[in-house]
């Protein structure tokens, strides 16, 4: 079988990503940027691989083409893009290593690093696992890719090839570790919960507030509804969204503070109640220091983190998202109960 024409076969589902890739870069904040790490693969690549000499067929890359064929092919199905993305650029990486045999693929590894970091999301995920705001996940990017061009000069200074044996297990101890971080997060279904948020509730008076252009836009497919209720001295913002059939309209409560320059001091699952949960963050900009707590819920139960409420997704289905913020006053403790108390006021109230 004639090497050349497989591989440029195995750029296909890379080929197909492209629309969403161009898409991303070209309306996304976060994403805008990330054409360059596309553009320094090509360098990379270059230096990686001139004067190599391709080796015999090795029919062991089909543990990887294998997987990452069919989640790239299935991307409309689990409608995860970034899975799509990386994927299609592991499946190109994985040709390269059956045709070429792992002496000769493990020195592109550096060049598929800085590939990946142009992945739609990427600066997202980055700033999400470090804790940082955008700025600092950018940086964060580029000293990686820094990095990966010091890696190429090391290997071609020290002739330094990395095992296969280690890369799996690094790739199994990451994958592993990150399932084990946010499993909380993803296995979690607690009960449904989607309030009412009416006018009066409790000892809370509410009134509803018109949302501006710009989250208008951002919520195009869903319904939304932001209310302020207030009880003496307190003041609880409410946006409440029933969730469209985009799925990317709905980005965790996180990373929309991040993109508007909000510093994250903390972000944790916490648990109201044995069978109800939100994802609860610290949330600082300037002066002002808020609590927001978040859920999500569809008609059978409720999840409190993003992972878990993209897990179920499907559209067509009835899911809604729920955020409240209070003002830090006094202590978080304080706040918290605050929002414990608002909650337990809801018309549509947690059963015991």
């Amino acid at each position: 079988m004639k090497k050349l024409p497989l591989l440029l076969l195995s750029f296909l589902p890379l080929g197909c990503q492209m629309p969403y890739i161009f898409s991303a870069w070209s309306k996304s904040r976060l994403d805008q940027w990330d054409w360059l790490f596309y553009l320094l693969t090509f360098p990379a690549a270059w230096w990686c691989c001139r004067k190599e000499k391709t080796g015999k067929w090795d029919f062991s890359a089909l543990f990887l083409l294998i997987p990452m064929l069919f989640l790239t092919v299935t991307t409309g199905f689990h409608q995860i893009n970034m899975l799509g993305v990386v994927s299609a650029i592991m499946t190109v990486f994985a040709a390269v290593w059956l045709i070429c045999s792992w002496h000769f693929a493990c020195r592109l590894l550096p060049a598929v690093m800085i590939m990946l970091l142009g992945t739609p999301s990427s600066t997202y995920i980055v700033s999400v696992l470090l804790m940082l705001p955008v700025t600092g996940a950018y940086i964060t990017k580029l000293l990686l890719a820094l990095a990966g061009f010091v890696w190429i000069w090391s290997n071609r200074m020290r002739d330094f090839r990395i095992k296969l044996s280690t890369v799996l297990f690094l790739a199994a101890f990451s994958g592993s570790s990150l399932l084990l971080f946010h499993a909380g997060e993803i296995c979690f279904e607690g009960i449904r919960f989607t309030p009412e948020f009416s006018g009066h509730t409790g000892e809370y008076f509410g009134r509803t507030i018109q949302p501006d252009e710009n989250t208008k836009r951002f919520f195009v497919t869903s319904s939304i509804r932001q209310l302020r209720y207030t009880r003496n001295d307190v003041d609880i913002s409410v946006l409440a969204v029933q969730c469209g059939s985009d799925i990317h309209e709905i980005h965790p409560a996180s990373h929309c503070l991040r993109t508007s320059n909000w510093t994250i001091c903390s972000e944790s699952i916490l648990y109201v109640q044995d069978d109800f949960a939100v994802t609860e963050i610290d949330a600082r900009k300037g002066k002002n220091r808020f609590l927001v707590w978040v859920w999500y819920s569809s008609d059978e139960f409720s999840t409190p983190g993003f992972l878990g409420f993209r897990r179920h997704f499907r559209p067509g289905g009835n899911y809604y998202t729920y955020q409240l913020t209070i003002p830090v006053y006094d202590s978080i403790e304080a706040s918290r109960s605050e929002l414990k108390n608002f909650i337990k006021s809801l018309k549509q109230e947690l059963p015991k």
